[in-house]
């Protein structure tokens, strides 16, 4: 017994030595750790000094940052700065973005700076609110971004005047800017007691009755959706005749054209990907309890035909094939297949492809032609969705290229059955799962991981993620997130 609490002893002291030597070191060793949470234990720091010095050292260290976490959480270490000089430092810093990494430290930046609700934080807000732009990301977005994360619910009272003047022109204004409006109305709402969100409704569906672009539809029924309850309608007259306390009746659409599904979810916009698990455990028998009478498939409307669905990847190409086949022509397509790497359906077709029969029929017959095999690389395939465009990819930065906000996809269906278990970074396997197999070393392994690199990239995107999940053995709650942080639906099918 003396042995055994002699080995515990030691134990504990070793497992408190790294915390030791965290303490010990300083704090510009801590920030250029390769550990994200040392780096954000030195912005903590720092922040508690409340020092103009001290201020300088986070912002410069969130101009390198690439993890999106990371950064998020040292920009938020802001909110206990209260010296004005501090903040005016800071502001000094981010007041003329030029390259990805400034663009993101504002945001970061500016997110903790509002939390913090102080006067000159207030000040340096609505001094970036004025620095707009005419087409790229601007100032003006990251500061409209940082006040949707506030949470503080009387800077409704800033958006409310932009909301309000929107004209029929919010369909060719900076898109960046537009939608990180509308996604900062969302999030303050949600933040709003029920009694308090009238005026926001009001200025939301007025946004709705002029604008004619469909992401901007989209975003403004799904802030209106989120504020109160009801299904995210894309008629104006719908929400005009509810205001005045109008009955429930659903309206009708009001839009003549088709709008494509996946899963039940509703794409946005003209330019859409698939991107589909083809991992070897999508072989595994699929869970059908969800649909105990499958439809004949002899009519579009009526859906798929599940009669001969035994696996998941049977489950997902007859989806998929129905949804292609139903494509309306106005649409833009293609679709990313992924197991332990990830590839184009048609490998020749490398841009985005229009809904015509002979292209519908061409990829549904690729479809069919499909083996489960290998891991799941989901950052890998997210990436590589995220930089395509009508003709090809685009290299460099995804997140801030104003070529892939005006022609890259608008939506995104991504499917899987599993858990990530490789990325493009691996370079070996680091451990092996009871369950889903050889697990690679790389980052991006682990879905928080994914999850904040696809937040960082999608920030001024605002591509819509919707999530499918086929499985009871899926990452529910990764996919839950990824689409609650990217606009779209997540669906749990079995």
């Amino acid at each position: 017994m003396r042995t055994g609490l002699a080995v515990l002893a030691l134990l504990c002291v070793a497992l408190a030595l790294p915390e030791k030597q965290v303490a010990a070191q300083d704090h510009e060793t801590l920030l250029k750790s390769s550990d994200p949470k040392f780096r954000i234990e030195a912005a903590n720091r720092l922040a508690a000094q409340n020092t103009k010095a001290a201020v300088e050292t986070i912002v410069r260290a969130l101009m390198i940052e690439e993890d999106g976490h990371a950064g998020r959480e040292m920009g938020r270490t802001l909110k206990a700065v209260t010296s004005g000089d501090a903040l005016v430092a800071a502001e000094k810093l981010i007041g003329s973005p030029k390259k990805p990494g400034d663009y993101f430290a504002a945001v970061w930046a500016l997110t903790g700076i509002a939390a913090g609700a102080s006067a000159t934080g207030d000040s340096i807000l609505q001094n970036a609110l004025k620095k707009g732009s005419a087409g790229d990301v601007s100032l003006r977005a990251c500061a409209l971004e940082a006040i949707g994360e506030s949470g503080r619910e009387e800077l409704v009272d800033w958006i409310l005047p932009l909301l309000r003047a929107a004209d029929a022109g919010i369909d060719k204004a900076n898109p960046f800017e537009t939608l990180s409006l509308l996604a900062a109305a969302r999030k303050l709402g949600s933040a709003l007691p029920e009694d308090k969100r009238r005026p926001l409704i009001e200025a939301l569906v007025h946004v709705l009755e002029v604008a004619k672009d469909e992401r901007v539809d989209y975003f403004t029924a799904n802030a209106l959706a989120r504020l109160t309850g009801k299904e995210p309608y894309l008629d104006a007259a719908f929400w005009k005749h509810w205001l005045m306390g109008g009955t429930e009746a659903a309206p009708e659409e009001g839009k003549t054209v088709a709008r494509p599904t996946f899963f039940n979810a509703v794409a946005v916009g003209t330019r859409v990907l698939f991107i589909v698990d083809i991992s070897g455990s999508m072989d595994w028998p699929a869970d059908m309890a969800f649909r105990k009478n499958p439809v004949t498939g002899r009519s579009a409307e009526k859906g798929p035909d599940y009669t001969h669905v035994k696996t998941k990847m049977d489950l997902a190409k007859v989806e998929l094939i129905w949804s292609l086949t139903n494509l309306p022509e106005n649409i833009f397509f293609n679709v990313i297949v992924y197991e332990t790497t990830h590839r184009l359906i048609d490998e020749k077709t490398e841009g985005l492809v229009q809904a015509k029969p002979e292209n519908k029929t061409r990829f549904a017959n690729l479809v069919r032609a499909l083996k489960a095999n290998g891991g799941t690389n989901i950052h890998g395939s997210l990436m590589r969705g995220m930089r395509m465009t009508k003709k090809k990819s685009v290299e460099g930065d995804v997140a801030l290229d104003r070529k892939l906000m005006l022609e890259g996809v608008d939506t995104i269906f991504f499917l899987t059955d599993g858990t990530p278990s490789w990325s493009d970074e691996s370079t070996e396997f680091a451990e092996v799962h009871p369950k889903w197999g050889a697990i690679g070393n790389g980052k991006f392994c682990k879905s928080d991981a994914i999850l904040a690199d696809v937040a960082r990239v999608n920030t001024f995107r605002k591509v819509v993620i919707h999530a499918i999940a086929v499985g009871k053995d899926a990452d529910h709650e990764m996919m839950k997130k990824l689409a609650e942080q990217n606009h779209g639906q997540y669906v749990n099918r079995g």
